[in-house]
């Protein structure tokens, strides 16, 4: 990972057009979120949302949800082009994931673009397996893999990535 990075937690008060620019650049207009729907996840995602900066510039961003008992959930992950490959991604997951740990999560799921080969990639090396494939979930029509962190996958990277170990039940 490249010096210069920091990861911030999203502030919904402040950082809306931060994350809205991010998304219309790293995204494809078939892929965006409309301007609602990101303003409710930065409301309702806080604790475990992260904007990347490198050297002061915003680079990507998480939005990541806890829903019910026990389930994370990475709605959205981006990096622009020109900082993808240097661990950013990586970092931001990371970061996420750890904040949900802390309040009791025991896996993680995630959509992806069956055409999405370097996220595929990173969230193999995190641990992801695919779970289902959810057929023309995306606006264009494409599918999507449904993929999920659990059990031994969960706890190593919690153990990797975090300086919370899950408790045992």
């Amino acid at each position: 990972m490249k010096s210069g990075l920091e990861l911030r937690r999203c502030d919904p008060d402040n950082d809306m057009d931060i994350i809205v620019s991010l998304e219309r650049e790293i995204f494809k207009p078939s892929e965006q979120y409309t301007l609602g729907f990101i303003n409710w996840l930065c409301r309702n995602c806080t604790n475990y949302s992260y904007i990347a900066f490198m050297n002061g510039r915003p680079v990507g961003y998480i939005i990541s949800c806890i829903e019910g008992l026990g389930r994370g959930h990475v709605i959205s992950v981006g990096v622009l082009r020109e900082y993808r490959r240097m661990g950013i991604g990586n970092a931001l997951m990371c970061r996420s994931i750890c904040s949900m740990a802390e309040r009791g999560i025991d896996h993680v799921i995630l959509e992806v673009r069956v055409s999405n080969t370097p996220a595929i990639t990173l969230y193999r090396k995190l641990g992801f397996d695919v779970r289902d494939v959810l057929r023309s979930y995306y606006n264009d029509g494409e599918d999507a893999y449904l993929m999920i962190l659990e059990d031994n996958k969960f706890e190593m990277l919690i153990s990797k990535c975090c300086s919370v170990a899950k408790q045992p039940s």
